[in-house]
């Protein structure tokens, strides 16, 4: 090598291009490095495969069976409590879960061989029931029942329609003062199917009826008279109250025909037969009337507390009012409605957020239905027994509307 000249490079003997990292670009060379460091960590951590969440051998628990449910044939929706026997229950209440169709009722309480279960509140004619337990792997067999509706929608009242006061007749047909698109339409009877008809065409809010021996159907409108309707439109003024002061708005029947009449007056008013009034003293805003086992009874307030006052009534005459449930007082709310069961129980309408009380001949009161009735049910009316008509009056927070009660009760004659 002669001095001076450059440096030998080192042969290539097998012919291929050497690989000069400097030349490998920085991205690749970093991604390549990863991959590497990678698969080291993945051969590191290998120790076997890893242990199954399922356990083969783990025994399911045995699969429920239901043999009968009661009460026998059906139950009222939202209202009962139905008891599920059977086997392979589980005495904690909430490992099973009972399904009515799709819809689970709520388990109150268990055992290894009876479940009871409050029923939800969807009726159905055939529904089919069945249980799974946690643990087992199957449901039980179902069984077909039949919730029946406690409460339900009646008539088809459109979001224009608002209904009032109602009454009905021996028939079933009940008859309901409207409004549509804030005008009175008169009165339409209703058939029990729910079919309507026009009954009386009139502009006037009908505030109470009440349907005559004589087959016709009296009415009041905040004013001193009392009108008697035939089917068909002819109106005639029944009987008047002399004092031009007075207005009704709240009227009933006792079994010698007399009509009783009230408002907020001074008084309440007995119409007889041959028209003649007789005044009785009650200062008070009388909201409703009824007449049971020889008293008249009153919801009204005064002296701002609303309750049910009563008068033992003998020959046409009313005797000494007296407090017969307080309702202001048990409950912070007015009475609006009353209705009678030939048992003696009492159906009470108010304006509280559960607004229908079954206040028992011994003075106990309890809310009828809780959780199916929104504010305020302020008119019934019986139709064909079990079945109470309900009117629930507009609120800041609830349309009108149409209900039928499913009271289990016979109505009062």
């Amino acid at each position: 090598m002669n001095p001076g000249s450059a440096a030998p490079r080192p042969s290539n003997r097998s012919g291929r291009k050497p690989v000069c990292i400097p030349c490998i670009p920085a991205g690749r060379l970093y991604a390549w490095i990863a991959v590497l460091l990678l698969g080291a960590v993945i051969a590191g951590c290998d120790s076997g495969p890893a242990p199954s969440l399922y356990d083969p051998d783990r025994a399911s628990a045995p699969d429920p069976a239901i043999t009968s449910i009661s009460p026998e044939g059906f139950a009222l929706a939202g209202v009962d409590v139905v008891t599920i026997d059977g086997s392979n229950f589980s005495a904690q209440a909430s490992d099973n879960l009972v399904y009515f169709n799709e819809v689970r009722g709520e388990v109150l309480e268990a055992s290894a061989t009876r479940l009871q279960v409050k029923a939800p509140a969807t009726p159905g004619a055939d529904i089919e029931v069945r249980v799974a337990v946690l643990g087992a792997e199957n449901y039980s067999n179902g069984i077909a029942y039949r919730l029946e509706a406690a409460v339900e929608p009646f008539g088809d009242i459109a979001g224009f329609e608002e209904p009032f006061s109602i009454a009905s007749d021996p028939a079933g047909n009940l008859y309901v003062s409207m409004n549509s698109d804030n005008r009175s339409v008169g009165v339409l009877r209703m058939a029990p199917d729910g079919s309507r008809s026009p009954f009386v065409e009139s502009t006037f809010i009908w505030t109470g009826m009440a349907y005559g021996a004589d087959d016709m159907l009296y009415t009041v409108r905040s004013v001193r008279a009392v009108f008697r309707f035939v089917e068909g439109g002819r109106q005639e003024v029944w009987g008047v109250i002399p004092d031009n002061s007075v207005r009704l708005s709240a009227i009933t029947f006792d079994p010698e025909n007399n009509l009783w009449a009230g408002g907020n007056n001074a008084h309440i008013y007995r119409i007889a037969a041959d028209k003649s009034v007789e005044a009785f003293p009650f200062e008070a805003n009388v909201r409703a009337l009824r007449f049971f086992e020889g008293y008249l009874y009153a919801a009204a307030t005064r002296d701002n507390a609303s309750g049910i006052w009563r008068w033992p009534v003998s020959g046409g005459r009313a005797g000494e009012a007296e407090l017969y449930f307080d309702v202001t007082g048990e409950t912070g709310a007015e009475a609006l409605a009353l209705a009678f069961a030939a048992n003696g129980d009492l159906f009470v309408g108010t304006n509280a957020a559960e607004p229908v009380l079954l206040v028992a001949p011994n003075g106990q009161a309890d809310v009828l239905y809780p959780g199916l009735f929104m504010p305020a049910a302020t008119a019934f009316a019986w139709g064909a027994s079990p079945n109470l008509y309900m009117v629930q009056g507009r609120t800041d927070t609830t349309p009108p509307g149409l209900l039928r009660i499913n009271t289990r009760r016979e109505a009062a004659e």
